[in-house]
């Protein structure tokens, strides 16, 4: 009876796995998505709907009690996980950092047109605040699109304003030919840096194919494992780093390629290639490794370095050329010279900008856009020098920090002799 009665349990479990699978599988609308909390489907529209986190959020609020510091990220999370967009095949998650530029840059030039001290303080403010965000990814290593949406949403508003506000009759159309060209050259240059640079990531397998080259960590045979602890030792005894002292990268290529043996990562454990340097912020090593741009969310290395440095030069051609005909055209030019014919002017008197929003609005993107030049001015000549020198920032850094060292060392020790 019981073997019965499992036998008609398993043909009906069959059966119905059968119908299941002969029913054609429901693919995800473009509002809807799969809900991380109970992984079942939801849409767009019940953004807010059951969310117990958020209702018992409001009820305490309602009723004066105290709120839960777990249930307050409960709810910031499941609205993270539900503010999404729109897609072929379900609806895309947003980052909250990736749209929180597209109100603050609108937001905070829309206040700087009130008057000139407005502007001055938003603009510092503005410029702080990028510093202060800067040092916190830098200090924390974290990877967000936060300042790569920055950039995108500073272009796209610097266009429409300029396209669309700036007084197009005071200029000539071959003027904005040349404006138009230049910040069409520089989106697509550092558009190219962005997409080449996962190009210059180490992979796991690098130089398995040939059998001359060295092979990766994970296919290692027993006796390249022993070349390999062998060279990590010879490193740490050439090196001998404790947490104060830093060396030359040079110094430990050349410990750690004597007799042929590989080069290894000590964060990834990966054989890499010569003046590859690990990314924190990556998790992996870099080909020429010369920083993270935090700007472009990407390393710059050895595939995409000469993109950037393009890129750095034609944007800051168009933005200098497109503050200068903005403020020429709502401020009282004179002229400065008129070379080859072509009459080169200076903006002289911009006391009245700020008497009308479309002036004041022009003004106030042209004086961004100069703050933005000055920044990018800083990070090509600090290329150029370093492509003079033929370096990389990464190496460059390390040295310093070596020769730090050595001077600390020097003095400590003058101290300790005139003790």
């Amino acid at each position: 009876m019981f073997v019965m009665s499992a036998t008609a349990d398993f043909i009906a479990a069959a059966r119905k796995a059968e119908s299941d699978e002969s029913q054609p599988k429901r693919t995800l609308c473009c509002c809807e998505y799969i809900d991380q909390a109970n992984n079942q489907k939801s849409h767009l529209l019940g953004c807010c709907c059951n969310c117990d986190d958020f209702d018992l959020v409001c009820t305490r609020l309602v009723t004066c009690r105290r709120i839960d510091r777990r249930n307050i990220d409960g709810m910031l999370i499941a609205f993270q996980d539900r503010l999404r967009l729109p897609w072929r095949g379900g609806a895309k998650r947003i980052s909250p950092a990736a749209i929180a530029p597209a109100f603050i840059i609108p937001l905070m030039l829309g206040l700087a047109t009130l008057n000139s001290k407005t502007a001055i303080v938003l603009m510092l403010t503005m410029v702080g605040f990028s510093i202060w965000g800067l040092q916190l990814a830098k200090k924390t290593a974290t990877r967000t699109n936060f300042f790569l949406s920055w950039t995108v949403f500073s272009v796209f508003y610097m266009i429409v304003i300029f396209e669309c506000q700036v007084p197009l009759l005071e200029l000539v159309p071959e003027e904005n030919y040349f404006l138009m060209f230049f910040t069409c050259a520089g989106i697509y240059c550092l558009y190219r840096t962005h997409r080449l640079a996962p190009l210059n990531l180490v992979s796991a397998q690098y130089g398995t194919t040939p059998k001359d080259e060295l092979p990766g960590i994970a296919e290692a045979s027993s006796g390249e494992e022993q070349a390999e602890a062998q060279t990590t030792l010879q490193m740490d005894s050439v090196l001998d780093l404790n947490d104060e002292e830093v060396v030359d990268i040079d110094t430990a290529e050349r410990a750690g390629l004597m007799h042929g043996q590989p080069n290894i990562c000590e964060s990834c454990r990966k054989v890499t290639p010569r003046r590859a340097y690990h990314c924190q912020v990556c998790g992996t090593c870099v080909k020429r490794r010369s920083h993270h741009s935090y700007w472009l969310n990407c390393c710059i290395g050895e595939r995409n370095q000469s993109w950037y440095i393009a890129g750095l030069f034609t944007s800051l051609v168009a933005l200098i050329l497109g503050a200068n005909l903005t403020l020429t055209s709502i401020c009282h030019p004179f002229l400065l010279l008129r070379p080859f014919g072509y009459a080169l002017l200076l903006p002289d008197d911009c006391s009245e900008v700020f008497e009308s929003f479309e002036l004041g609005i022009s003004f106030v993107v042209a004086c961004y856009s100069l703050l933005i030049s000055n920044y990018i001015s800083f990070l090509l000549a600090r290329q150029a020098f370093l492509w003079w020198n033929d370096t990389t920032l990464h190496e460059y850094k390390r040295a310093a920090n070596a020769a730090a060292v050595v001077r600390n060392r020097i003095w400590s020790n003058w101290r300790a002799i005139l003790q």
